[in-house]
């Protein structure tokens, strides 16, 4: 009678334990929240810098826009004053107002600008006149003109119809202009200073293009080039 084989018996692994099992189940689930949460943040963190970025991107180039328009503005002003400062050089005209430029008077005008610019010879006497002006008061170095440039004493006498201060007239509408001394020397200045309306003198003088307003008192538009 065969004898039966013994059947190796199979080897039994304890079950693990239901705690164990819920441990096991429950790491991975954990580990992929962690995770999942990780990347989210990371895009929103990642994406805040990026909104923020292009927000200082965007401002910088509003800043840009508007300094560059500020730039072509000032550039086009510059533009149009040397066009006009250039107009105004190329349509500038001199017209000699005399027959001829001869020593005794030689005088011009500028643009039509009823006033004669250049040399002339005027007779008159020193007589200090006070101006005021902008709130100052002085007395300036004046000279009464009796005969001379009649061109020159019109443009005086009309200078002072139409309002302008710098000069003056008399009572028998005689200009009273400021001389400027700078171009004479001290003996040929003494000599006007000690003119008087019984002792005139004779002198020859520099008009230039009054300024339009503004000036000092005292202003001196007409210089003084020599004694006759």
């Amino acid at each position: 009678m065969p004898i039966p084989k013994n059947n190796p018996t199979p080897e039994l692994k304890p079950a693990p334990l239901p705690s164990e099992q819920k441990i096991f189940n429950r790491v991975p689930r954990q580990m992929f929240i962690v995770a999942v949460t990780f990347i989210i943040a990371s895009l929103v963190s990642g994406g805040g810098v990026w909104w923020y970025m292009r927000g200082q991107v965007d401002l910088v180039s509003v800043m840009l826009s508007q300094r560059t328009s500020e730039l072509e503005s000032q550039l086009y002003q510059l533009r149009n004053e040397y066009d006009n400062i250039k107009n105004q050089q190329n349509t500038t005209s001199y017209e000699l107002i005399s027959k001829e430029c001869i020593l005794d008077e030689c005088l011009f005008n500028k643009n039509n600008s009823d006033y004669p610019l250049g040399a002339a010879t005027i007779k008159g006497y020193y007589s200090p006149t006070e101006r005021t002006a902008w709130g100052e008061t002085k007395t300036c170095s004046s000279f009464t003109i009796t005969g001379g440039s009649e061109e020159l004493i019109r443009a005086m006498v009309h200078l002072v119809d139409v309002g302008n201060s710098v000069h003056t007239k008399n009572e028998l509408n005689q200009p009273v202009i400021n001389l400027g001394f700078s171009t004479v020397s001290e003996s040929e200045k003494q000599a006007i200073f000690d003119s008087t309306s019984e002792n005139q003198i004779e002198i020859l003088v520099l008009s230039y293009s009054p300024l339009d307003r503004g000036v000092p008192v005292c202003h001196e538009d007409v210089w003084v080039l020599g004694v006759k």
